[in-house]
């Protein structure tokens, strides 16, 4: 029996030719296990950066879609004001709303006559803008003088 293909040492083991402490691939594997730890905590890292960006932007479609939403829901409300005055007068009006801070309405009334009908219409062009980088809602709509 050749005695070269049994462990020299209970501590050493073979790998062909050669024999390696199990001490030192036991610092070995602690090494490369040190170097999996540190790219996943890169690979953490960058993956975190990127889901923050994401929420951060998140946030600000959200703030927008907030405000988009309460200036079509301040424009429908103008108009139903508009429209129940009674036939507008053919002018441009300016304001703000009072209870929503920051939101302000521009208003042009123009005529718009149809002989067919034989009516005169109006149309009504209102314009809600806000604060957030010179954001603006536009909504038109026809009153006529039918009576």
């Amino acid at each position: 029996m050749n005695m070269s293909n049994f462990l020299r040492d209970s501590r050493d083991y073979r790998i062909g030719n050669f024999y390696m402490d199990r001490q030192s691939s036991r610092s070995a594997q602690r090494g490369f296990t040190l170097l999996e730890v540190l790219i996943a905590v890169a690979i953490m890292g960058a993956s975190l950066a990127i889901l923050l960006g994401s929420v951060n932007r998140n946030l600000v479609l959200a703030s927008q879609s907030k405000n988009q939403t309460i200036a079509s829901a301040l424009a429908q409300q103008k108009i139903g004001e508009i429209e129940l005055e009674g036939y507008p007068q053919i002018g441009e009006q300016q304001g703000a709303f009072e209870e929503y801070p920051g939101f302000y309405w521009y208003l042009r009334v123009l005529p718009y006559d149809i002989e067919q009908l034989g009516t005169e219409i109006r149309i009504v062009i209102l314009d809600v803008a806000w604060d957030e980088g010179n954001k603006v809602l536009t909504i038109a709509t026809a009153i006529s003088d039918y009576k």
